[in-house]
């Protein structure tokens, strides 16, 4: 499925539905017996926005992510995207693990070329756009360094770049920051707000924090502990571009209390 005709070319198109799911869900079979990791989720995402998927650890958010990317064949329902049912992997999705999945024997600009190699492209052509972006990540002069010379949040940089260079329409973070310190993980935000204003780009979050949900979203999506449930969609309405004066405003700590509260009559949160 080619995703190039998708973009959205005005802003009555990046509200359009482009991520349908039905009903989906995805039980796994054990030595114990089934479990269930993700109960019916049925969630429209439209084309150009920004959702977060966020709750506990272990409540499935990633499978259903994975769901998404066609690396996980749902049990129940189904899902489509632009209309068409979602059978197996995409690979004009742009996808940022937790964990940077560099190549160490490769250089960074390498890298952040793989997904043509692999493809059977030639990589040249694009060497100029990638250099482009480690630039505005905060990498430049970094193009011949090895991923073992880098540290834990510039080698997550990387494989930002590495998914943004095929400029895909549709990206999918699972917990990116999740292993990085608190003010790295604030600056990769910050990184990634800025490169998600050159077009309209459809993005799902996977995160268990609530205030980088509310900093990165337009929507968050509440999701219960397993087997997980989507119990609400918060609508975050905070101005864009999002910067650091945006984490100090009254409604950001607003939005951060609300889904603080939502959690705790959830019983995820005690005390």
């Amino acid at each position: 499925m080619s995703l190039a005709e998708l973009r959205p070319t005005d802003a009555g198109a990046a509200n359009a539905a482009l991520i349908d799911l039905r009903r989906a869900g995805k039980t796994y079979a054990t030595k114990t017996g089934e479990v269930v990791a993700v109960e019916e989720v049925t969630l429209t995402i439209g084309a150009g926005e920004t959702i977060a998927l966020l709750g506990p650890s272990g409540c499935g958010k990633s499978t259903l992510l994975m769901m998404i990317a066609g690396l996980i064949a749902p049990t129940t329902g189904g899902l489509t995207i632009a209309g068409q049912p979602v059978d197996g992997p995409n690979s004009q999705l742009g996808v940022v693990f937790q964990r940077d999945l560099l190549l160490d024997w490769k250089t960074v600009l390498e890298n952040v070329l793989l997904p043509f190699e692999l493809r059977g492209e030639d990589s040249r052509p694009h060497e100029a756009a990638a250099r482009a972006l480690l630039s505005r990540v905060g990498l430049a002069n970094f193009e011949d360094k090895r991923p073992f010379e880098l540290s834990g949040g510039m080698r997550q940089r990387v494989a930002i770049c590495r998914a943004w260079i095929q400029d895909p329409n549709i990206l999918l973070l699972d917990e990116p920051f999740a292993a990085l310190d608190a003010f790295t993980r604030e600056q990769m935000q910050l990184d990634v707000a800025r490169l998600s204003l050159d077009r309209p780009r459809t993005t799902i979050l996977v995160t268990h924090e609530i205030p980088e949900a509310v900093f990165m979203s337009d929507r968050v999506a509440v999701m219960t502990a397993r087997p997980s449930q989507i119990r609400e969609i918060v609508e975050i309405d905070l101005p864009r571009p999002r910067n650091v004066a945006t984490r100090e405003s009254a409604a950001f700590g607003e939005y951060v209390t609300r889904i603080h509260s939502l959690f705790t009559s959830l019983g995820v949160l005690h005390g």
